[in-house]
């Protein structure tokens, strides 16, 4: 995103602890706060109702159905209307901002209220339930959808303060009024919603602040759409992965297995936030410092030999991503392998859990790298790309994960194999991407450093 990357520079460059912890903390909160805060909710909702209550097992679901369809449903409109944003800022067109915002948050409401409405309706809840979970969902995802915005414009404190109060508000009052008023799963999830809603309209405060009086009502969004549908079906496709063996464990495996499976699946998560973090914090400073240094060079007329180091220094700077990335998640995940009956004890999972678990970290690790070329793939504007990447490794996760299923293995088995193929196709596309982009830069850039420079690249977000 546009606007973050000199904010984080100054933070890390503070030379304080205070200030590279905001800048890791502001990367975790956009790259892992979806799947934390839903993690969250349902490890604390059996803490906070008792699990023999017979309105629990709809809340678990009226949860799951909300949060799933937030993640799935609203990750390709933060994508494009992120990028949006984005080229605005680059443009400096701030009061082009505003009008596409509001009507694509509108939208994220919308859709994400009726969707999880609807989901649940079919799954057989009562009408209560189902308008809950719409109105949760909907909280949800204009909650990312603000935030996705809001990161390239407001200040990482900002944003940090605004998550942290909204997830406190959720689960404080989410408490006090399940045992203290006794209103069980209502007040659980009436608790949830307004926390979601005090994030949300603290983001759209800060939002507000940045950009000018002036609004420019003409501006639209839908254009952005035609030209980022890719990315956004890419966005969609990562976040199906994330659920898509869930789904497969439930319905092939079933029982017990099944939801073991599932539950391990979205605890071993955890294992990628610190991931997410430095891949964030070094992609929109390092990485996009390397980025636009060769791009302002071609630009400018830069001679072939110029060119060359360029292309060097940015096959060089993600090879030190990729090499980054994997130290830092093998260094989790190695931590968390010995501490693993520990942990799964912790989220109050059974002991059956303990092999899941363990194979399953490493699945959730080989994701986080996909995403990390998924990134460096929409950097260099590949969004045919990034779309078959992120297909892909949909589509190797379920097949996968149905095969073992049907030979009788465990699906976690499955889901490792399939992760393992996702990111290595992704990477081949990413090595394969950056060789071609450098070519056409290489046989479109004149000889003679007096010539007219070529037309500016597509900007990243």
């Amino acid at each position: 995103m546009a606007g973050i990357g000199w904010r984080l520079e100054r933070l890390v460059h503070q030379g304080t602890l205070a200030g590279a912890t905001a800048a890791y903390a502001m990367g975790a909160a956009v790259m892992t706060m979806p799947w934390v805060l839903t993690t969250a909710v349902l490890v604390s909702l059996p803490a906070v109702v008792e699990r023999g209550k017979a309105d629990f097992a709809i809340g678990q679901t009226v949860v799951e159905v909300a949060y799933a369809v937030a993640l799935l449903v609203d990750g390709p409109l933060q994508i494009v209307m992120s990028r949006h944003t984005s080229d605005r800022l680059y443009e400096g067109r701030r009061d082009a901002i505003a009008a596409p915002f509001f009507r694509g948050l509108g939208a994220a409401f919308l859709i994400c209220f009726v969707t999880a409405a609807a989901v649940l309706f079919l799954l057989g809840q009562p009408a209560g339930a189902a308008v809950w979970g719409g109105a949760l969902s909907a909280a949800v995802g204009a909650q990312w959808t603000a935030l996705s915005v809001g990161n390239g414009l407001c200040s990482p404190w900002y944003v940090l303060g605004a998550v942290a109060a909204g997830a406190g508000h959720s689960f404080l009052l989410a408490g006090l009024l399940v045992g203290v008023t006794e209103l069980g799963i209502p007040g659980y999830l009436f608790g949830l919603v307004s926390g979601q809603c005090l994030a949300l309209s603290i983001l759209l405060a800060g939002i507000l602040r940045t950009l000018p009086d002036r609004v420019d009502e003409s501006a639209r969004l839908l254009p952005a759409f035609r030209d980022y549908l890719p990315l956004a079906a890419a966005g969609l496709a990562f976040n199906a992965s994330l659920w898509v063996d869930k789904l497969v464990a439930w319905n092939l495996v079933g029982g017990e297995s099944g939801t073991v499976h599932a539950h391990a699946s979205t605890v071993a998560w955890f294992s990628t936030i610190p991931c997410l973090a430095w891949i964030f914090v070094e992609v929109e400073t390092v990485f996009h410092r390397r980025y636009r240094a060769f791009y302002h060079g071609l630009e400018g007329g830069a001679t072939l030999p110029e060119l060359r180091r360029g292309v060097l220094a940015l096959s060089g700077e993600a090879a030190r991503l990729l090499r980054g990335a994997v130290g830092v998640q093998a260094g989790v995940i190695v931590a968390l392998e010995f501490a693993a009956e520990h942990w799964i004890r912790w989220f109050g999972l059974p002991g059956s859990a303990l092999l899941p678990f363990r194979v399953l970290l490493l699945s959730a690790g080989l994701q986080a790298l996909t995403l990390l070329g998924l990134i460096l793939l929409y950097y260099f504007d590949l969004r045919r790309d990034a779309f078959l990447a992120a297909l892909g490794l949909l589509a190797g996760i379920a097949i996968s994960t149905t095969a073992a299923a049907w030979l009788g293995w465990p699906p976690c088995t499955g889901t490792l194999l399939g992760c393992a193929a996702g990111a290595v196709m992704t990477w081949i596309r990413v090595d394969r991407g950056i060789r071609g982009t450098l070519r056409h830069v290489l046989l479109g850039q004149p000889f003679g450093a007096e010539e007219a420079p070529l037309a500016a690249p597509s900007r990243p977000d």
